[in-house]
């Protein structure tokens, strides 16, 4: 039976290869597929991953920072990335990655800024991003976060580190004038300059989620030697949205 107009949207028109790719979705479908892999497969999802979401994220900083995970903080800390999460749940880009086994092995978030909202990167550095970074580098902020995989699942992590940076990369790389933000730890940051990403930081490191945290961002330039580099991870990659973003 055909999908009413009700039941399908628009995914993001990708320019993949040479070759555009429109695809249409069930709006009731909250989990789908976008890579697969031997070891794993990555898939877009909506708000209702959010509490696993934070939980992953929050657990996996204090393992990988402080090897505490029943710190006392912890569940109110899922429970403050949840809600944060949750105010921008209409404008995000959710994505996971699942072993076979359906566990959760990593995650990111990337979403464009409506220029209203505060972000993490404002409630924890108290940032003027349109005064911080120059009109000519960006006029369009996209912001990068709840980016952890799992620090046991070293057989891929590498590989899936890549994939879903890209996933966040390419909404970027999409937008003429797109410029990502983020907050990352000092680790994840000498990680992605070896990756060959350009980054600018906005001011000193502050320790957040259990681990010095730093403020951040690199222009459309500044992605591209890495996205040039991980575009073929891309291979037949649709990513739906809900929202009409702008293209200005």
């Amino acid at each position: 039976m055909p999908l009413t107009s009700s039941q399908i949207h628009f995914c993001v028109t990708c320019f993949i290869h040479r070759k555009i790719i429109l695809t249409y979705q069930n709006k009731n479908d909250m989990k789908r597929l976008i890579i697969t892999n031997g070891d794993y497969n990555i898939y877009q999802v909506d708000k209702n991953y959010l509490y696993a979401i934070a939980k992953f994220v929050v657990l996996e900083n204090y393992k990988h920072h402080t090897n505490d995970v029943c710190s006392k903080n912890t569940e109110e800390d899922i429970l403050k990335v949840y809600k944060e999460e949750l105010q921008f749940s209409s404008v995000a880009y959710l994505f996971i990655a699942e072993n076979h086994r359906g566990k959760l092995i990593g995650c990111i978030r990337v979403m464009k800024w409506d220029k209203i909202t505060r972000l993490p990167i404002h409630k924890i550095f108290n940032i003027n991003l349109q005064k911080c970074i120059p009109c000519s580098e960006a006029k369009s902020f996209w912001h990068i976060g709840r980016f952890a995989i799992d620090s046991l699942n070293s057989r891929s992590s590498i590989l899936l580190f890549k994939q879903l940076m890209i996933c966040a990369v390419h909404q970027i790389i999409c937008d003429t004038h797109g410029c990502m933000i983020a907050e990352t730890d000092s680790k994840l940051l000498r990680i992605l300059q070896l990756l060959g990403i350009q980054t600018h930081t906005l001011g000193p490191g502050v320790i957040y989620l259990g681990s010095e945290t730093i403020p951040l961002y690199a222009t459309k330039f500044g992605l591209s030697k890495f996205y040039n580099s991980h575009r073929h991870l891309l291979c037949n990659l649709n990513i739906s949205h809900n929202v009409q973003l702008e293209t200005a």
